[in-house]
């Protein structure tokens, strides 16, 4: 093993790891932990591989580690194999003294141990992160954005042996929103569903989907998109009442935004049919209610409700209050009719 000042991304890492080139200090991070989790697996595998993986691996916990418990691990030589890992979860919240300890490891890595550092943010101020960044592979894992969700999906899909139709690719999205643990639980329900069978259409979808669920995303949706204030209040209720999350719920709601505008534009500039649907990367299954409703959006109103997509979403990463209230805030400042048609609970 080698270890060189690197900062790769999750692909390169990726590449790194096909290559059967494993380094000795690994620092991961960021706020996809779908994508994290499934590499620092692919780590360990690479790392351990099928040999005596309980005596050679040792994970700790940032909260509740010690730095010499740590260290005498990073010491101690791999049984019957080539190397050692030693996983820090959490280590965004280990103390200073405890990372002193391991400083003069992380400036000269013992041969045989792979050191793999999971967290949620990095300080890179911080002394142990400049080490990382200079002898180790430091990778952040960014949610994707929402236009690249598609090729997302068809990568999942492929995963489980799957071909997913673009219509069944655009009413997933629609209906999961872009959480990648999301999706791949979506579509490893279609996997089982559909048994031998390859081809995903868009009736195989809402055949799996959950009922309730699907009923709420779609009145919730078409109630953000017509403007309707009182009915999006409580279709919010009825998606959070099912356990869908707060981030998964703005997910789904700013991505109806986001198509309202590109169908706005693409309507300006004389766009119709497939070439629209296109345009705004939207299933024509769907494009005729988005053309009605883009009409109920001004160019300034779609402006003003990115800025509060963008204040929501930092303040339930941040805020103390309960997340909901964020959520209830935003359309109550976002959407302009006071009553609409109720919902029943």
């Amino acid at each position: 093993m080698s270890a060189s000042a690197t900062g790769w991304t999750p692909q390169e890492l990726n590449d790194s790891i096909r290559r059967r080139d494993l380094r000795a200090l690994y620092f991961l991070f960021g706020d996809e932990t779908f994508l994290l989790n499934e590499t620092l697996a692919d780590l360990e595998a690479l790392a351990l591989g099928a040999g005596l993986r309980d005596f050679n691996l040792n994970s700790f916990y940032g909260d509740e580690a010690d730095g010499v418990v740590i260290r005498d691990a990073l010491e101690t030589l791999p049984m019957m194999g080539a190397v050692r890992v030693v996983v820090l979860k959490a280590a965004q919240d280990l103390k200073e003294k405890d990372w002193e300890h391991l400083g003069p490891l992380l400036e000269a890595p013992p041969s045989g141990v792979a050191l793999i550092c999971v967290a949620s943010k990095i300080d890179r101020r911080k002394k142990h992160i400049k080490r990382f960044l200079e002898n180790g592979v430091v990778v952040e894992f960014k949610r994707p954005y929402d236009n690249q969700i598609p090729a997302w999906i068809s990568t999942l899909g492929k995963r489980r042996g799957l071909r997913l139709e673009p219509e069944a690719a655009g009413l997933i999205h629609q209906l999961v929103g872009s959480n990648l643990a999301d999706l791949d639980s979506e579509i490893s329900k279609l996997a089982q569903f559909l048994g031998e069978r390859t081809s995903v259409g868009a009736e195989d979808v809402l055949k799996v989907a959950s009922r309730a669920k699907l009923d709420s995303v779609f009145e919730l949706t078409d109630a953000i998109g017509g403007d309707d204030r009182a009915r999006a209040l409580c279709c919010l209720a009825n998606l959070l009442d099912q356990g869908q999350s707060e981030v998964g719920v703005l997910a789904l709601i700013s991505r109806h935004v986001r198509i309202l505008k590109a169908v706005s534009g693409g309507l300006e500039e004389g766009l119709t049919g497939g070439k629209l649907g296109a345009r705004a990367g939207v299933s024509p299954y769907f494009l005729k209610a988005y053309v009605e409703q883009s009409r109920l959006w001004s160019d300034r109103k779609l402006e003003q409700t990115f800025r509060a997509l963008l204040d929501t979403d930092r303040a339930l990463k941040s805020s103390p209050l309960a997340s909901h209230i964020w959520l209830e805030n935003f359309i109550v400042q976002s959407l302009s009719r006071a009553s609409g048609r109720p919902i029943s609970r």
